[in-house]
């Protein structure tokens, strides 16, 4: 079974109204529906795909007014080492520029009802988090939020940080300006334990609220948002081909050192949905019948790698010499 399949109907046409260099590596836009009327309605946490070109899907989160229901506000960061989303967005998106997004998706939800809130966010990170914490503001709820940043000129939605921190307690902290990285595991030992930990940032940041979690046996209590593809590990090498069964017909296709599972089953003529194609989105899904898969995702939790239930083609292999998917 593949989980994530969309149809033409999740996808509407917008216009970039603005296109405003935020610094100098984050652009907000600002987007409304091709011919005008409202948008479909989003909770905070939410995002969607972008379709970039003809052939690369990337995922943002929408961090303006959930209440301005004629417009969407990405924030779009501009990677040195773009595998073609920026990078295209960057060549293309302009004021008149039509494009093509998702439905608004929610995978982050936001709890409500809770005492205590920390949000944990690192450069672009801080997008969900701005429309979480002006739903909390509005529902009079305050929370913690800490924001790294690497240089006061790294510093995105300056005015929206400022009106956040007039209710909220919100530390900006610059690694520039004070000594080095910021002291995270003090600030989760801080945390009492019913509170609800939001985290959405680059990779380190994110293993190590995870870990942290991990040790306390508190992940019910923690939230993750993944854009940012796994990083390797020094030393890791392809394991050796293998098999993957099709389980609907008994085909077994082979899968190269050098290749994917999602682009053998492909080249094999078997469709398969995907988006991000690098592990963090989901939309790849697919259940597992049998066999151990080698998980190099960012998307499942550990109780769900620890089921071997489910695998994404798009970036994790197999542990031994041949796994059966539910395709």
């Amino acid at each position: 079974m593949r989980y994530g399949a969309s149809h033409d109907d999740d996808w509407i046409d917008v216009v970039v109204h603005d296109a405003v260099r935020e610094t100098g590596d984050v652009v907000a836009l600002e987007l409304g529906r091709a011919g005008g009327g409202v948008l479909p309605r989003w909770s905070p946490g939410s995002h969607v795909a972008v379709r970039c070109g003809t052939d690369i899907i990337r995922h943002y989160s929408l961090c303006g007014p959930a209440e301005n229901e004629d417009r969407y506000r990405l924030g779009i960061k501009l990677e040195s080492e773009s595998r073609g989303g920026s990078r295209w967005l960057a060549e293309n998106a302009r004021p008149g520029t039509t494009l093509r997004v998702s439905r608004p998706r929610d995978r982050f939800p936001l709890v409500f009802g809770k005492t205590r809130y920390l949000f944990i966010s690192g450069g672009i990170g801080m997008t969900p988090i701005l429309a979480m914490l002006r739903r909390l503001r509005q529902d009079g709820v305050g929370a913690r939020w800490v924001h790294l940043c690497r240089s006061p000129e790294d510093l995105a939605f300056r005015d929206s940080v400022a009106d956040l921190a007039s209710f909220h307690d919100v530390h900006v902290h610059y690694d520039s300006t004070s000594g080095g990285l910021y002291d995270l595991n003090t600030e989760l030992q801080h945390s009492a334990p019913d509170t609800e930990v939001y985290c959405c940032g680059p990779a380190p940041i994110m293993n190590l609220v995870r870990d942290f979690a991990e040790r306390q046996d508190r992940e019910d209590r923690f939230h993750f948002e993944f854009f940012a593809a796994p990083e390797a590990v020094d030393g890791d090498s392809e394991p050796p081909d293998f098999v993957v069964v099709q389980h609907s017909t008994g085909r077994e296709i082979r899968v190269g050192e050098s290749d994917t599972m999602l682009s053998a089953l492909r080249a094999a003529g078997i469709r398969m949905d995907s988006e991000c194609e690098y592990g963090v989105c989901g939309h790849c899904a697919t259940g597992v019948v049998s066999g151990v898969p080698e998980h190099r995702d960012s998307y499942l939790t550990q109780a769900e790698r620890a089921s071997n239930k489910i695998v994404m083609p798009c970036v994790s292999r197999c542990q031994g010499d041949r796994i059966e998917l539910d395709i």
